[in-house]
């Protein structure tokens, strides 16, 4: 299971106590995040089921979002490419 998304709520906002979250959008970027479980499909539909989460990727959402919408897929490549490339050693 990949993603971040609260399975105990099926809406399509969660009420902060700021601005209510769109469960549809990623809270790193604010598009489309393309979660299927979001979307009130199966979550066995999701993109997130065969992607690889690294640690610290959901240390970047502010917490107050955190659990509420899945990041996208674009926002996760490209920390995971972020993450691999401070582990490189350098020349």
């Amino acid at each position: 299971m990949g993603g971040n998304f609260n399975s105990n709520s099926q809406a399509k906002t969660t009420n902060t106590s700021a601005s209510p979250v769109n469960v549809l959008l990623c809270p790193l970027c604010g598009e489309a995040n393309g979660c299927s479980y979001a979307a009130g499909r199966p979550h066995s539909e999701c993109w997130c089921n065969d992607a690889e989460f690294p640690e610290g990727v959901f240390d970047r959402i502010p917490a107050e979002q955190r659990r509420k919408s899945c990041i996208c897929q674009r926002c996760l490549e490209f920390y995971t490419e972020q993450a691999e490339h401070k582990q490189e050693p350098h020349s």
